[in-house]
């Protein structure tokens, strides 16, 4: 064959790989949105318009901005409702607001699906007040006054003049007057401003602004404000954690941080785009994935509507809702005709479960040495399709779906429910070293619980039958894996296999320093698990003893 025939046939092949490629149908998820703004009631859907109608006869100076994010409303829910603790609601509300209830700090519970759709769908909140989560949040000096401010922080702690070092020299100034600056220097809106950091720190003020706080470490901060709570995450001291990312960043007194906090907020926030209450909460500003639903201020989905009403209040008490005010509001591809509130909970999560773990790996199989498919984050839900369904290099492996319906293993370990529940399955569990079971179990029962055949139950030299009950400091040999394991019944602090009084009397005499608990011993009597050996532990073991409360894992 010569040269130009072989190059012929290599172009041939060329261009019939690239016809094949192009021809060949890929499912793949849009990875990048097309998002434009459209000004004008003529340019929202028509499930929005009439309403958004009655709102400008009232107020002819208002306008309104659509915001079509390109995203599909599916799409949205199923990105929101795929990370435990994203979406929160406060725990005290009644029973339609409760999904699942693990992980949850400070009085509040995950959000249902049905009550997350109805709180993010912009159409059930076009009315007078409703409408002000989406009012744009950058700073309108002619419209947004100091009295203004004042009418916000009225009832709270911030309603006096503060004391202050600026340049060298004292300064006195009322905190209205420090959050007008702050809106001027960081572009952002003051009623904002004044409206965040009550929700934040409350109307009488928290530790994180009171100048003075002694953590429970010991550690004591002098001199730290933290008006936002930036870095105030749940991961041991809350408070502590904001005064460290204070002092991390010199605020050292309330003009410092409520200016530098505010340009913080507004450079990560309405200065990016996310320019209003809504957008704070539901992060669908952005052209791709990466860019959107995680970059989110609040986990409260009640707090958008909570802004709104102060927003509402503040204009209307200062007769500022005659002036020209601009409302953005985001619009989804193929919405729903409308999402109700919900009055009972209305969707099945017992396969719900959220990886309780950093940087778990999903196995093709269920093996260590398993090629992985993916890698999953902390607080991800995933659905559950066979708990423990093999045993293998001293774990128990289950069987999970993920959002994007890729299959396999992780460690079962790793895996909590959604719903907070103690199935069967969870009557026993591996950690570390131990094995976990609540009282009561036999020694053929925990062979069914965590999926395996080949092994065998020591209390000290003496082989357990099937019929004993398992006791704190047996030992179980997992045959199989040649890995050897301590049990460690809750409540059973003695280790006599029972969980009775005598129980309750081990805790308290060890909580009062009339006992030392090895290792083991403190982990069974931790019966609430919740790294301590307390007198609540003793309650819990006198409950259980009289049949008022079951030990759980």
């Amino acid at each position: 064959m010569t040269r130009n025939r072989k190059m012929v046939l290599a172009i041939f092949i060329c261009i019939i790989l690239i016809l094949q490629l192009i021809c060949i149908p890929h499912n793949v998820e849009a990875s990048t949105y097309t998002q434009t703004k459209r000004t004008g009631i003529s340019n929202f859907p028509e499930s929005y318009q009439a309403k958004l109608k009655e709102l400008q006869s009232l107020y002819p100076n208002w306008t309104f901005t659509a915001y079509y994010t390109g995203i599909t409303w599916n799409e949205f829910i199923n990105q929101e409702m795929s990370v435990h603790t994203r979406n929160v609601v406060i725990s005290s509300n009644p029973l339609w607001l409760d999904s699942c209830n693990l992980g949850i700090k400070g009085g509040y519970k995950c959000a249902s699906k049905s009550i997350l759709e109805y709180y993010s769908d912009p159409r059930n909140f076009l009315d007078e007040s409703g409408i002000f989560q989406f009012l744009e949040m950058t700073y309108n000096s002619s419209s947004q006054t100091e009295a203004g401010v004042k009418s916000i922080i009225a009832s709270t702690f911030m309603n006096k003049e503060v004391t202050f070092p600026l340049n060298g020299v004292n300064t006195t100034m009322h905190y209205s007057k420090i959050i007008m600056e702050a809106a001027r220097e960081s572009k952002m809106s003051p009623y904002s401003i004044a409206i965040k950091i009550r929700q934040e720190v409350g109307n009488n003020g928290s530790n994180s602004v009171s100048g003075h706080y002694e953590s429970p470490n010991g550690t004591v901060y002098d001199g730290y404000y933290n008006f936002f709570n930036y870095g105030a995450n749940d991961t041991g001291d809350p408070i502590t954690n904001g005064l460290e990312y204070a002092k991390n960043h010199g605020w050292t007194n309330p003009y410092i941080a409520i200016i530098e906090g505010s340009k913080t907020m507004a450079n990560n926030y309405t200065n990016a785009g996310q320019n209003t209450a809504y957008f704070y909460k539901w992060d669908v500003v952005g052209n791709e994935t990466s860019q959107l639903f995680s970059h989110q201020y609040m986990t409260n989905i009640q707090d958008p509507s909570s802004q709104a009403k102060s927003l509402f209040n503040t204009y209307a008490s200062n007769s500022l809702l005659v002036t020209p005010l601009n409302f953005i509001i985001p619009v989804y591809d193929a919405m729903p005709n409308a999402n109700n509130l919900p009055t009972t909970i209305d969707e099945d999560l017992s396969t719900s479960y959220y990886i309780n773990g950093t940087g778990v790996r999903l196995r093709a199989t269920p093996s260590t040495s398993a090629s992985i498919l993916a890698t999953l984050s902390k607080n991800e839900v995933v659905t559950l399709l066979q708990w423990n369904s093999a045993t293998a290099n001293g774990y128990q492996w289950s069987k999970i779906q993920l959002s994007n319906g890729t299959v396999g293993y992780v460690a079962s370990q790793y895996l909590v429910s959604c719903r907070g529940e103690t199935n069967a399955e969870t009557q026993a569990k591996i950690e570390g070293d131990y094995v976990k079971a609540t009282p009561g179990i036999t020694v053929k029962k925990i062979g069914e619980l965590l999926k395996t055949t080949n092994y065998e139950i020591y209390s000290g030299q003496t082989k357990l039958q099937d019929t004993s009950n398992l006791a704190t400091g047996n030992i179980l040999k997992d045959i199989t894996n040649n890995k050897q394991y301590t049990i460690v019944v809750l409540g059973d602090a003695n280790g006599d296999g029972k969980v009775t009084p005598a129980d309750s009397t081990v805790i308290l005499r060890a909580y009062v320093g009339l006992k030392e608990l090895n290792t083991i011993e403190n982990l069974a009597a931790d019966v609430n698990i919740d790294g301590k050996t307390t007198p609540s532990d003793s309650t819990v073991v006198l409950r259980s003893y009289v049949g008022l409360t079951n030990i759980k894992l």
